[in-house]
């Protein structure tokens, strides 16, 4: 793969998926219309979010070079240069505010939200023990909120507090995933590549992950109770058992330490039965808000 792109990490573009949540639940998949706007608004997060990994990079490039994983990157392995480097991200974020601002005034303050606290995050906030994942988990909030904004035929629709909420929690799990797979893998030299490290004990990560996989459970089993507001009824509930055997999946996953070091995209890719499950619970999602009558679940 190109530098140029590798260096942007597409392999983290999953995340911005999030921003079809709102037109996905609010049954307009199909309108060209809207679809059309989302896809825009898809691939400006991606741009967006791609030069604030550059500046990260930039940031991270002495404790990089060390690193057994992160050492392949363009810039720690000399493929790119640090002033290449600066002048791209710059680019990137210029361009990206630019088509934000015009494809939607509201999408345009959301965008930039995020890029601030990422900008946070990469300068001092991944420091700081908790409130670095709970950056990284608003930011996931933020692309499902940005997504809102996009449906431009639906003044009246808004998103379930129970989604927004579960949608915070997954990145929490994830993100306390990520803590516990980078102290098992990077070993002793944890904290020369990640000082925050050092206030997430083994007890504290395996506790967290156990109250936040609970906490998820119970915000999609009321929101797939109370429905999204635009269908109003319990049609979810029969996905409850699929998105309940993912969470375990992932979780033992990553307890038995076969992926340290990897992040859930790498899961994705490597484990048949994680992305068989997810695929599944894709299509589950689609057939019965798209397929199933209006008044079947009434």
């Amino acid at each position: 793969m190109p530098s140029l792109v590798r260096i942007i990490r597409p392999q983290q573009w999953y995340k911005n998926f999030l921003i079809f949540l709102p037109v996905i639940f609010s049954q307009q998949l199909f309108d060209f219309e809207i679809i059309t706007q989302n896809i825009y608004g898809f691939l400006i997060p991606c741009m967006a979010f791609g030069g604030t990994y550059v500046i990260n990079d930039i940031l991270d490039l002495k404790k990089d070079i060390n690193h057994p994983e992160k050492s392949k990157r363009p810039l720690p392995s000399g493929k790119i240069s640090k002033n290449q480097a600066i002048i791209y991200a710059i680019s990137l974020l210029i361009v990206a505010e630019i088509l934000a601002f015009f494809l939607d005034p509201s999408f345009f303050v959301v965008t930039t939200l995020m890029i601030v606290l990422t900008l946070s995050y990469s300068f001092y906030v991944k420091n700081i023990f908790l409130l670095d994942v709970f950056f990284i988990a608003i930011n996931y909030i933020l692309r499902a909120v940005a997504g809102t904004f996009l449906i431009v035929t639906s003044d009246n629709f808004g998103m379930s507090p129970w989604l927004i909420m579960g949608v915070f929690f997954v990145a929490l799990l994830l993100s306390f995933g990520k803590r516990k797979n980078e102290i098992g893998f990077l070993s002793d030299s944890a904290l020369k590549h990640r000082k925050v490290l050092s206030e997430y004990s083994p007890e504290i990560l395996n506790f967290s992950i156990g109250i936040t996989a609970a906490t998820i459970i119970v915000s999609y089993s009321i929101y797939s109770i109370s429905g999204p507001p635009q269908i109003n009824d319990w049609r979810l509930v029969l996905t409850i058992p699929v998105f309940f055997f993912i969470l375990i999946l992932y979780i033992n996953l990553m307890f038995k330490g076969k992926y340290k070091g990897k992040e859930f995209n790498y899961l994705l890719t490597k484990n048949k039965k994680l992305l068989g499950s997810v695929l599944i619970y894709g299509i589950m999602v689609l057939v019965l808000i798209y397929v199933v009558p209006d008044n079947y679940f009434t």
